[in-house]
């Protein structure tokens, strides 16, 4: 019997999605393992939900206490919590079932809205800081959403369908060997796993209120510099905001980038701002020739794919920057 068999209750495809989306979260942050408990009324203990672990000892059935360990603590009180822990000490967190719990020197926890807990640990010390305890609260805040998708849906499959994006993802970062490589294989899998046409993904151009189209799938421009003032991507960088259209209606068509010859009518699409540091970078745009239903599943699911591109884009500019530093040390110290 297949995982996507109609006799496996909701409750296996809820588990299925949760655990892809711990593992989007996992590789965002580089964790060891991302777990998710949740309490079945408001005082009581919290069962394990959901997890990813980059090591097989998590205990599938750990429950954990309001109050007992980091986690229990986090359940108790409702406010984040982020801990380093001491060599030689243990820092009691109850969801292993080996000695892998001794080698844990980093942990952060948020509570979910509604109740539960989303946390995380490392084996490297002081790993977790501060700046990201605000993101690690913004996955939490998606938790319950997820789960009321789920709880909506009237065909499991076609939820899974579109979550198991979520995993392929997180495979994708753990094979990252360069930007380019990674951003054409990304937009295949979000045309691909999301049903659309076209995918494409914009950011800033050194010109000033101009983008460029840094990759799309499938490959369809010749021209790829645009100017802010044409087109839908133009919009949403002027704007900052989401456009969503599913081509229903009798309106003409807004074109994806201004006027380009031979380029295809799209009728209904996504687009998406990428933000870091508040300031949006990017805009990432699914689109079709025919209509298309919008539905929730899809909304959620192309929001989560933007905060985890918003995440990595911010990563993999910080490792750039580290690179130039690098080479400028080496190149001055050439020179003296």
């Amino acid at each position: 019997m297949t995982h996507t068999d109609k006799a496996f209750p909701v409750e296996h495809a809820a588990t299925s999605i949760l655990n892809d989306f711990l593992a989007l979260v996992a590789s965002t942050f580089d964790a060891h393992s991302v777990v998710f408990f949740q309490p079945n009324s408001e005082n009581s203990h919290a069962n394990l939900l959901a997890h990813f672990s980059m090591s097989d000892s998590i205990d599938k059935n750990a429950i954990i206490a309001q109050g007992k360990g980091l986690v229990g603590w986090v359940l108790r009180n409702k406010e984040p919590l982020l801990y380093n822990v001491a060599e030689y000490n243990q820092p009691n967190l109850g969801y292993y079932t080996d000695e892998t719990e001794d080698y844990i020197r980093s942990f952060m926890g948020a509570p979910v809205p509604g109740g539960g807990v989303l946390c995380m640990d490392s084996k490297k010390a002081h790993f977790f800081h501060e700046n990201k305890q605000h993101l690690l609260h913004l996955f939490a805040k998606l938790i319950p959403q997820i789960q009321e998708i789920i709880k909506q849906s009237t065909c499991s499959d076609n939820v899974e369908s579109y979550f198991r994006v979520l995993e392929q993802l997180a495979d994708l970062k753990k094979r990252y060997s360069g930007w380019s490589s990674y951003l054409r294989k990304l937009l295949r899998i979000l045309s691909v796993g999301c049903g659309f046409e076209y995918v494409a993904f914009a950011s800033l151009s050194s010109k000033q209120n101009y983008y460029l189209v840094e990759g799309e799938y499938p490959p369809l421009l010749t021209e790829k510099e645009f100017s802010f003032s044409g087109g839908i991507v133009g919009w949403v960088f002027r704007n900052e905001e989401v456009v969503q259209s599913d081509g229903k209606g009798s309106a003409p068509t807004t074109p994806i980038f201004g006027k380009v010859d031979s380029f295809p009518a799209f009728c209904s699409s996504i687009c998406l701002p990428i933000r870091v540091e508040k300031n949006t970078v990017a805009v990432l745009t699914l689109a079709s020739t025919t209509p298309k239903d919008l539905n929730n599943e899809l909304k959620l699911l192309t929001r989560l794919i933007s905060e985890d591109l918003a995440q990595f884009l911010e990563v993999v500019s910080l490792r750039y920057q580290v690179y130039k530093g690098k080479n400028k040390g080496v190149s001055e110290d050439s020179t003296q």
